[in-house]
C-alpha cells in the first residue's frame, strides 16, 4: 500500500515537503544540552527545548486559527524557510535568551505544514487516506529521530553551535528544494 502511495508524484512531493525541512531542523535539538553548557548556562537547556515547543504551539495556533486557508498557502514558503534560517544565528554563539528566541521563531515555522494538509488529503485516494496519514506520521517520527541522533553524533566531533547552524542551513536548503510543492495552488 505504501508503494502505491509513493508512486504518486504529488503524494511523494508532499511527503518530502513535510518530512525533510522539519527533520533537519530537529537535528539542532540533538545538541541543545551541550550548547547550553558551551555558553556557560547548562541550566538553560530546558528553556531552549521549551522555546521550540512554544514556537510550534504559537505558530499552529496563530496560523491555524487566524489565517484563512488561502493565506496559509501564501505563507507556506516563508514559514518553511523560517524553520532553518533563524538557526543560522547560532553561528554567533547567542546567549540562552537570544538562542531561545531563535529557536521559538524556528518552531513557529512548523506551521507551514498547515498549508499542505488539505493538498495532501486531496492528493490521496479516499480509500488510502488512513494509510497515507500513517505513512506521513511514521516518516516524520523516523526522520526526526534519525536527524536528532545525527545532530548528537555530529556534536561529538563539532562544536554544538556549528551543529545547530548546519542543521538550520540543511533545513533551509530542504525548504528551497520543496519550493514548487510549497507554492500556493492556483
Amino acid at each position: 500500500m505504501n508503494r502505491a502511495l509513493l508512486r504518486r508524484p504529488a503524494v511523494r512531493a508532499l511527503l518530502l515537503a513535510q518530512w525533510l525541512a522539519p527533520a533537519l531542523m530537529v537535528g539542532a535539538e540533538g545538541v541543545l544540552v551541550p550548547y547550553a553548557a558551551q555558553v556557560g548556562a547548562p541550566d538553560a537547556a530546558g528553556l531552549l527545548f521549551a522555546a521550540v515547543a512554544a514556537g510550534m504551539f504559537a505558530g499552529n495556533l496563530i496560523v491555524g486559527r487566524l489565517v484563512r486557508p488561502a493565506g496559509r498557502e501564501r505563507l507556506a514558503r516563508p514559514l518553511a524557510l523560517a524553520l532553518g534560517l533563524p538557526l543560522l544565528g547560532f553561528a554567533l554563539h547567542p546567549a540562552p535568551g537570544y538562542a531561545a528566541i531563535l529557536l521559538a521563531v524556528s518552531g513557529f515555522g512548523v506551521a507551514y505544514q498547515l498549508a499542505l494538509a488539505r493538498r495532501f488529503l486531496d492528493a490521496v485516494p479516499e480509500t488510502q487516506r488512513g494509510q497515507a496519514f500513517g505513512l506521513l506520521l511514521t516518516g516524520t517520527m523516523t526522520l526526526q529521530g534519525l536527524a536528532a541522533a545525527a545532530g548528537g553524533a555530529l556534536g561529538e566531533v563539532a562544536a554544538p553551535a556549528l551543529v545547530v547552524t548546519l542543521a538550520g542551513a540543511a533545513s533551509a536548503i530542504a525548504a528551497l528544494m520543496s519550493w514548487r510543492t510549497l507554492s500556493p495552488t492556483p
